[in-house]
């Protein structure tokens, strides 16, 4: 006997849509809109008629490839194990839960809860850059659903913005489309004892080199969120960056984004799947570890360079004070031109006089500053930076800018020894190239403070930092400068003043 095994049409497939459209299945689901669909179904949103009120929810068709009685077997075989799966899935808060499956007219259906919300890819516009702190909260909302999933043993193969709906009611965001899931320990195997590969699940640009070859693992689903985090930090669609003769994907130089989260997100987009976190759970940990060395650290440092496309920089965290992995061009400077008088005011060296006034009324401070010095006022909830004084570009060949940051922190009921204590522990361990130069006691707005002085390489380029702080209305108010260690002396009088110009109500 001969059986039709071809796939549906585009046009046949849209028929079968329309004529989805006012059916009533299972005697209950009323089908009131087609809300998307692909190669491995259709989605629609419909309403319980057995429920009191007539609740919405969503439907999932899904249609075999092909009809044989071979293929239909098992596909109730997968049907079957997947039902069970988003049964065990659905138990976490942030995926739907399944309602309902059934099989009607050969067909398979899955019906899931109704999240009220957005997808993500509506958050995502091209150009679009999300700040550090807001990438941060996506990523570990999605690796803490995901560190569930892995539990479970399942991986998703299509973590993508569309499949990440953010829900109207708490912003919370949920991971959707099980469609595609598939049990570790499970397989398919024919009555001849064949079993096929992995069918390639996915989307081009979140979907890792192993998973096009069929061979998806945990490490498939953590690349595409780091795909993700890369997305968002640049604007730009995964599919567009460009890769290294090692299949690496090269993104950097157009994010603001700090070294820390450089380093993790890196990590995760290895080409290779052996060189990325082996687990949610590992991703989450080092997550955690940089909200707790943040947390535990006085001040934000920041880097910044020319605002051009290949060498894009942004607000540094604390470890970035530290680690300076990746700041971009190495700064040339004239040096004749560099002590004429025209140069000297232009950087504010012989300011004199000349400084403008900053006030911040929500954080009680105030302080001066070169007027010839480009101010940025931060709200980085990640960082606790408040204001940064950027010093003026030299020449168009300047790839870096000196600055001076300063951040607020609560420290509860730390004293400024323990403090101090925990600030001098971080630096040794962010970065071997880092060395103290000098530290000691210290003032900063009238009070008692610290001071400490430390050196940190970035391949052959040399970098130096001072880190002024200081305790007051049970925070740790902070002022760090960043220069080009050939530069630090030639800046440190004008930053002098600037630091003591520091006053906190």
């Amino acid at each position: 006997m001969h059986y039709d095994t071809k796939k549906l049409s585009p046009q046949t497939t849209a028929t079968n849509i329309n004529l989805m459209l006012g059916q009533t299945l299972a005697g209950r689901y009323h089908i009131i809109k087609h809300l998307g669909g692909g190669g491995f179904g259709q989605t629609y949103l419909a309403e319980d008629k057995k429920r009191s009120g007539n609740p919405r929810c969503v439907v999932k068709q899904l249609k075999p490839y092909y009809n044989d009685p071979q293929t239909l077997q098992i596909a109730r075989r997968l049907f079957k194990t997947e039902t069970e799966t988003l049964h065990l899935l659905g138990t976490h808060p942030l995926i739907p839960e399944l309602l309902d499956s059934f099989e009607e007219n050969q067909e398979f259906y899955l019906v899931q809860e109704l999240i009220e919300g957005r997808d993500l890819s509506k958050e995502l516009i091209p150009g679009k850059r999300f700040s550090e702190s807001e990438v941060i909260a996506i990523l570990q909302n999605i690796i803490e659903i995901l560190v569930f999933v892995q539990q479970h043993k399942v991986i998703h193969r299509d973590i993508k913005p569309p499949n990440l709906m953010r829900r109207n009611s708490d912003k919370k965001i949920f991971l959707i489309d099980f469609g595609a899931v598939k049990q570790v320990t499970s397989q398919i195997v024919n009555s001849g004892g064949y079993t096929p590969p992995t069918v390639t699940i996915g989307t081009d640009g979140y979907m890792p080199a192993e998973q096009k070859d069929g061979h998806p693992n945990f490490c498939s689903d953590i690349y595409a969120v780091g795909m993700i985090g890369i997305e968002c930090l640049t604007g730009i669609s995964p599919h567009q960056f460009p890769k290294d003769a090692n299949g690496e994907v090269v993104w950097r130089n157009y994010a603001q984004v700090s070294d820390t989260l450089a380093k993790i997100l890196n990590k995760m987009v290895r080409y290779h799947f052996r060189d990325r976190y082996q687990s949610a759970a590992e991703v989450l940990q080092a997550f955690n570890n940089l909200k707790t060395r943040q947390v535990a650290t006085p001040v934000a440092s920041t880097v910044v360079s020319s605002p051009n496309l290949f060498a894009l920089m942004n607000t540094w965290t604390r470890d970035h004070k530290i680690s300076l992995t990746g700041i971009g061009l190495a700064v040339v400077f004239s040096v004749a031109a560099f002590f004429t008088p025209e140069i000297r005011k232009m950087m504010g060296l012989d300011a004199g006089d000349n400084f403008a006034s900053y006030e911040n009324t929500d954080n009680g401070i105030k302080m001066k500053y070169p007027d010839t010095w480009n101010k940025q006022e931060e709200s980085n909830a990640v960082s606790k930076e408040i204001v940064q004084f950027i010093s003026p570009k030299e020449s168009d060949t300047d790839g870096f800018q000196e600055l001076v940051i300063v951040s607020a922190e609560p420290t509860k009921d730390l004293t400024l020894d323990e403090f101090t204590k925990l600030s001098k522990q971080e630096i040794p361990k962010l970065d071997k190239n880092t060395k103290i130069t000098e530290e000691g006691a210290s003032t900063l707005a009238g009070k008692n403070g610290y001071k400490v002085v430390y050196t940190a390489k970035d391949g052959n380029l040399e970098f130096k930092k001072m880190e002024v702080w200081t305790m007051k209305n049970n925070k740790a108010y902070s002022v760090t400068y960043v220069a080009e260690a050939g530069k630090y002396e030639k800046f440190l009088p004008i930053v002098d003043k600037v630091i003591k110009s520091l006053e906190v109500k």
